[in-house]
């Protein structure tokens, strides 16, 4: 039998090679299929998610510049400048030498403050576990809203691994000016800045990438869109004149508030509107008092809650946001609804014994001894409570509350405006109004109003009877100098006629020629007005508002102006007075208005002044029109903006005294592309001056000592320039 032999089957050096080799190829074969699989069922998916990923790293958003807000005459009130966030990219910076990455992050820490040098060395030094910087990132931002100066001075040292990210900063220019109307841009939003948002804001942009058919990154942006320009009714050269009124308030009777503002009493738009304590919109957290020693040591001592109630008194418009009982500002109201119902006549009088006994009180005239007979004029100027208190007798409740509701009290004026209150909480319903409430409130008393309401009801006697809507924005204009939005004057309602108007005007001039306002006189101008004082809540405290309310010319007035101070630390009668400061204020407007004089004085008239004719400037360069001028003695109004005199009024050849005005308008000529207007910074300090034009990107070259007051400045205040250019500014010693 043949035994059985096991055969033993191996393989040799070779075979085993070929073995590994079929068991690789199995292998990849396997994965290629799947690869194949993923790319052909889920690769566009997976393709997608990868470039979303690449590509929201390089996504950002391009800021808007925000709106700017200039006065009626294109004075910028709050402009946007451009600047730069500074930002690292470390992943790009640590591929360099050595050497570049030390110029960059010396470059950056030395350059930008608070960027530390030991921090940012430590971002780019190499993590050994991961072989990466341990700040492995494209976009580390170092520092926002760097200056442009700052953003070229590291482009120039040519470093490596920054990116410059643009954005935009908001800037104030004329500081504590209409601070309280503007308002600011913080955590929250004042004034302005909050009214008119959504037409300022702007459509913000962007950066990102995107890939083209052959899938190559492509670098994408979207232009941000600027915000729309507001056009305010202010008047800056009008607004410091009522800065200077509340700041003198405050000086000499150091009051809880004071106030003042100007109006056209026809057409309810608001020329100037101050308010103090106030603040720099620049910096509103930082109270402008830290200035006195005696303040900051009691600054450091307040909790924050103490800190914020203060602040937050100086962000709020007094004009519109606070009330106080008007007093005798509030008699002409009362006269002109008794005339247009014809309870009284103007020639009517009344007996002042120097007190009035209603029900069980005796209510005291301001003059205990008694004024005797008084006709309505009279009783007017001489502000008699015992006259005004038979009137509102006469006129009863009934029609005293319908007026006084007619006129606008105890109702939002509806000025386009946040934050203004109504009162309507601090005034008697109807049915709460007795015989004393009616005494009292018959000269301003037992109720609160607001300087605002105050102002626009004195506006509606003087106008013809028209109450108005105050505004104080007039146009919005976007970049291509397009209206979006305008305010047109607006009569809420008829409250008295036109004969009324004018019986109650006439008189209210006898209240500056010889009444409790004469200390406001102008000699040669005929000025109406209306003088008052008035007790603020519990009345042992002894707190006062007095104020002040005149409009001039008086036989058509053209503006109304009320200033006024609430709480003065001390009040004395007849001592405590805004008289002169009104005057003052008044004389301001005239030479500014060149407001020629209602009637000769003994001096001799500004008829037998100086005249000029004024020539025909039309496709002049403003320059020179405005060179000729000055050296004319010609004051000017530049309405537009650009170098090129289209317009003005009056036309060539007209004859006018000197001193008038005449008013220029201009445009942009062909090529030119000026975009920053040269303010007018005459007769400031040259640390005020410097500050303005640099805040609009000006280079400011001193001719003079620093220590003076700016003589002059070229190019001239009104000329359009170029951002960025050369202004010189000459400084005389004082």
């Amino acid at each position: 039998m043949r035994k059985r032999q096991r055969i033993k089957v191996g393989f040799g050096k070779n075979a085993k090679l070929t073995f590994i080799l079929f068991v690789l190829l199995a292998g990849l074969t396997s994965l290629g299929a799947r690869v194949f699989y993923i790319k052909g069922v889920h690769g566009a998916d997976y393709e997608t998610a990868a470039k979303t990923q690449q590509t929201s790293s390089y996504d950002s958003i391009i800021s808007p510049n925000r709106g700017t807000i200039t006065d009626r005459n294109n004075q910028a009130l709050a402009v946007s400048t451009t600047v730069y966030n500074i930002v690292l990219d470390t992943r790009v910076l640590v591929h360099y030498k050595p050497e570049e990455q030390e110029k960059t992050i010396k470059a950056l820490s030395d350059t930008i403050e608070g960027v530390d040098y030991s921090t940012l060395k430590d971002y780019i030094s190499i993590d050994p576990t991961t072989n990466k910087p341990k700040l492995d990132t494209s976009w580390k931002v170092l520092a926002k809203k760097q200056s442009r100066e700052i953003k070229e001075s590291l482009e120039a040292m040519n470093i490596k691994g920054v990116v410059y990210q643009k954005d935009t900063k908001r800037k104030y220019p004329s500081g504590t000016i209409a601070a309280q109307v503007v308002g600011f841009i913080r955590d929250s939003m004042w004034g302005l800045e909050k009214q008119y948002n959504a037409d300022m804001s702007g459509v913000a942009g962007r950066s990102f990438i995107t890939y083209d058919v052959t899938n190559g990154a492509v670098g994408q942006e979207i232009p941000a869109e600027d915000g729309n320009t507001v056009v305010t009714t202010l008047d800056y050269t009008m607004q410091t004149y009522a800065e200077e009124a509340v700041k003198q308030s405050m000086a000499e009777y150091n009051p809880e508030n004071a106030a003042t503002m100007i109006m056209d009493p026809n057409t309810g738009e608001i020329l100037a509107m101050a308010a103090a304590p106030s603040f720099d919109a620049n910096d509103p957290a930082k109270p402008l008092a830290l200035e006195n020693k005696e303040f900051s040591v009691n600054w450091d001592k307040m909790d924050s809650e103490s800190q914020y109630e203060y602040l937050n008194n100086t962000w709020k418009n007094f004009n519109i946001s606070s009330t106080f009982e008007p007093g005798s500002i509030y008699k002409p109201i009362v006269v002109a609804a008794a005339l247009e119902e014809g309870i009284i006549k103007n020639s009517d009088t009344f007996y002042c014994s120097g007190y009035k006994q209603v029900a069980d009180a005796k209510i005291h005239c301001h003059l205990r001894s008694g004024h005797g007979t008084l006709d309505i004029e009279h009783i007017l100027a001489d502000s008699c409570n015992v006259g005004m208190m038979d009137i509102a007798e006469k006129m009863g409740v009934s029609l005293f509350y319908k007026y006084q509701r007619d006129f606008g009290f105890g109702s939002l004026t509806g000025i386009d405006l946040p934050g203004e209150v109504s009162a309507s909480s601090l005034m008697y319903s109807e049915d709460k109004i007795n015989s004393t409430e009616l005494a009292t409130m018959s000269f301003g008393q037992s109720f609160n109003a607001t300087a605002l309401q105050a102002i626009n009801a004195m506006a509606a006697v003087i106008n013809g009877g028209k109450l108005m809507r105050p505004y104080i924005v007039s146009q919005v204009v976007d970049k291509n100098g397009n209206v979006i939005k305008e305010t047109k004057p607006e009569v809420i309602r008829k409250v008295i006629s036109q004969e009324t108007s004018d019986i109650v005007r006439k008189d209210l001039i006898a209240t500056i020629e010889e009444g409790t306002g004469k200390k406001a006189k102008i000699e040669g101008y005929t000025i109406g007005g209306k003088t008052g004082t008035a007790q603020q809540g519990v009345r042992a405290d002894s707190k006062y508002t007095v104020s002040f309310i005149a409009f001039l010319p008086a036989d058509n007035p053209q503006y109304i102006a009320i200033t006024l101070i609430h709480k003065p630390e001390s009040y004395t009668d007849g001592v405590t007075t805004v008289s002169p400061i009104m005057k003052a204020l008044l004389e301001k407007i005239i030479k500014y208005k060149s407001i020629e004089p209602s009637y000769t004085v003994e001096a001799g008239t500004t008829k037998d002044e100086k005249k000029v004719i004024i020539d025909d400037y039309t496709n002049c360069t403003l320059v020179d029109v405005l060179a000729e001028l000055e050296s004319k003695g010609i004051n000017y109004e530049l309405v537009g903006s650009g170098n090129t005199v289209v317009n003005q009024m009056p036309h060539g050849d007209t004859e006018v005294l000197a001193g008038s005005k005449v008013i220029i308008y201009v445009k942009k000529g062909e090529g030119e592309t000026g975009d920053v207007i040269v303010p007018k910074v005459k007769g400031m300090t040259y640390d005020e001056a410097a500050k303005i034009l640099g805040d609009l990107g000006l280079e400011v070259v001193l001719k003079g000592d620093e220590t003076g007051t700016v003589t002059d400045v070229s190019p001239m205040s009104g000329i359009t320039v170029e951002t960025g250019s050369q202004v010189t500014v000459t400084v005389s010693a004082q």
